[in-house]
């Protein structure tokens, strides 16, 4: 069990320089050792211990998270905007979320998975972070974008989390769920994030953005939200 601290400038120069270095040496260790030290980490404003990671997914890391700091009555102001704490579980976990291959290798990508931004767009790239955040914000509605591995970043997350007037607004995940979301597979709905099929998600996210200069979305129900949709969704209403 480690407690969780928050990394200083120092320590997230380290961790972005580590981000470069395991792209050339795989095999290179995290640099957990300095987590806990001065001067690359700080102590976290409450006594929050953490171990081994003990989930597989993203849905379970949000729900895990979420169930962490409301037991240690944790706000949530003070985290939603705290990217060193979220950079440091990230690098506490960093095996888990860029793991290394049968073959020796790992799929690291870009920085901003790992190294949380206070950037709005970028805050929603981060794997742990953007976990805690939606799952907060939409429990187990949050499934199309939190069903994947720990280290996937799906297309759910990026073309709709990073747009505030979508992500806050719990009735429009409520119909992205109703219509992407397949209850007998337990996964997105075929053909959902094509882009040649009638009443995909990115069609219905730029209608959304068509008809929120008349309609006031954050003030309606699911249905009313429902009721406003072409007919092109009518067969994602009742497939399952």
């Amino acid at each position: 069990m480690a407690v969780v601290h928050v990394l200083t400038d120092r320590g997230m120069e380290l961790f972005r320089n580590y981000i470069l270095e395991v792209k050339e040496d795989p095999q290179k260790p995290p640099p957990i050792d300095r987590l806990s030290q001065k001067p690359w980490s700080s102590e976290f404003l409450a006594h929050v211990e953490v171990g081994s990671l003990p989930v597989t997914t993203r849905m379970q890391l949000g729900k895990y998270l979420v169930e962490l700091f409301e037991a240690h009555g944790v706000d949530r102001k003070d985290i939603l905007n705290n990217p060193r704490v979220w950079s440091w579980l990230t690098l506490f976990w960093f095996d888990n979320l860029c793991p290394v291959e049968s073959d020796g290798s790992r799929k690291v990508r870009e920085t901003s998975r790992y190294v949380c931004s206070s950037h709005y767009t970028d805050y929603y790239r981060h794997l742990v972070a953007a976990s805690w955040d939606i799952y907060y914000l939409h429990r187990e509605k949050s499934r199309l974008f939190l069903w994947t591995s720990l280290y996937i970043h799906n297309d759910f997350i990026e073309q709709l989390a990073s747009r505030q007037n979508i992500i806050t607004n719990k009735a429009l995940i409520e119909v992205f769920d109703r219509l992407y979301w397949d209850l007998k597979s337990d996964r997105p709905k075929s053909g959902a994030q094509s882009r040649d099929r009638l009443g995909n998600f990115r069609r219905l996210q730029s209608f959304i953005q068509q008809v929120e200069l008349t309609y006031d979305l954050h003030a309606m129900s699911v249905e009313e939200i429902i009721a406003l949709l072409p007919s092109e969704y009518d067969p994602w209403k009742s497939s399952s």
